[in-house]
C-alpha cells in the first residue's frame, strides 16, 4: 500500500471536517454545533480541526461556499433545460431535497444572526445567488406572461416560495404517513401557486 503524502493527508482530513461540519450545521444550525462535536464525527482531535480552520465561523464559511458552489452548478443545469415553469420548480425543489437537503430558513437565520457582520453580507450574497436568483428566474417567466398577481414581483414570489417550501426539508413526523418526495413536492407547489380555496373568500 502506497503511503500518502502529508499534502494528501491534509486534504483528506480537511474534507472529513467539511463533510462533518456540513452535516451538523445544516441539521442543527450554527449555534447548536460545537467544534468538538465536528471533530468527533470527523475522527480527529479538536486541536487538529483548528489546524485547518481557525474557528467555527471560518469552518461555517467554507461549508457554505462549498455547498453553494455545488448547488449553483446543479441549478444552472436545470435552468438550461428551459422547462415549463411548474416543471422547473418541481425539478429544482426535488434536486435540492435529494442532493442538497439544507434547511433554508435555518441557514438564513444563521447568516443574519449568528455571524460577524463582515461575513453576513458575503454569505447572504452566496445564498441569494444560489437559492433566490434561480427561483426568481422561473417566476420572471410567469411575470412576463402576466400570470403573477399584481403588485407581486418575481423576486417577492421567489422569496415567498423559498419560505413556503422550507417544511419539505424537515424530517416527517413519525405520526404522519410517509408520502413519496415527488408527491409532497407537487402538492406543496400546487398549494403555493394555486391556493387552497376554489375561489377568493
Amino acid at each position: 500500500m502506497v503511503k500518502r503524502s502529508r499534502a494528501e493527508e491534509f486534504l483528506i482530513t480537511r474534507k472529513k471536517i467539511l463533510d462533518a461540519g456540513r452535516h451538523l450545521f445544516m441539521e442543527k444550525g450554527y449555534r447548536s454545533v460545537s467544534t468538538r462535536e465536528i471533530a468527533v464525527i470527523a475522527g480527529i482531535t479538536q486541536p487538529a480541526l483548528y489546524h485547518h480552520f481557525k474557528d467555527k465561523e471560518m469552518l461555517y464559511l467554507e461549508v457554505v461556499k462549498e455547498l453553494t458552489t455545488s448547488i449553483q452548478a446543479d441549478m444552472s443545469e436545470l435552468i438550461r433545460k428551459n422547462l415549463a415553469p411548474v416543471d422547473a420548480l418541481n425539478e429544482m425543489v426535488i434536486m435540492l431535497i435529494d442532493k442538497h437537503p439544507t434547511n433554508i430558513l435555518l441557514m438564513i437565520h444563521d447568516i443574519l444572526n449568528e455571524l460577524k457582520e463582515e461575513n453576513q453580507f458575503l454569505l447572504y450574497t452566496l445564498w441569494r445567488d444560489t437559492y433566490l436568483r434561480p427561483f426568481e428566474h422561473v417566476f420572471k417567466q410567469l411575470e412576463a406572461r402576466a400570470e403573477i398577481r399584481e403588485p407581486i414581483s418575481a423576486e417577492r414570489a421567489a422569496r415567498f416560495f423559498l419560505s413556503a417550501i422550507s417544511p419539505l426539508f424537515s424530517q416527517m413526523s413519525k405520526f404522519e404517513s410517509a408520502e413519496p418526495t415527488d408527491v409532497r413536492v407537487k402538492e406543496t407547489i400546487n398549494f403555493i401557486l394555486f391556493g387552497l380555496c376554489k375561489k377568493e373568500v
